[in-house]
């Protein structure tokens, strides 16, 4: 083992001990990327992840505001769950993420 081997795993390891930080374990194939998505808006929507986990992460909070939601979130949320299932991520996370944005406004949580 050479000396630069050794040194960069600490180097990071202190990194991430000086700013308070500690890398989040993500399952293999997993592996969340930070990409920009465009969906008829302004702005871009900054989409973090981009698997079909992170989908149902997305389905299950928004399920569990309850059975009853507003309209204009059940369609968001119906159109992304589609998109996700058909393989189409990006653009159902954009939906979903928009959905869960609604909801908590409309709930003001």
């Amino acid at each position: 083992m050479n000396m630069q081997s050794a040194v960069t795993p600490a180097i990071v390891v202190m990194g991430f001990c000086l700013c308070g930080a500690s890398p989040v374990p993500v399952e293999p194939g997993d592996m969340p990327r930070v990409m920009a998505a465009r969906d008829g808006a302004d702005k871009p929507v900054i989409i973090t992840s981009d698997t079909r986990a992170y989908c149902n992460r997305l389905l299950n909070i928004i399920d569990a505001y309850g059975p009853a939601l507003p309209q204009d979130v059940d369609s968001l949320r119906m159109q992304g769950e589609g998109m996700c299932r058909e393989g189409r991520i990006r653009s159902g996370i954009v939906r979903l993420r928009r959905a869960l944005v609604e909801l908590k406004e409309t709930t003001h949580s």
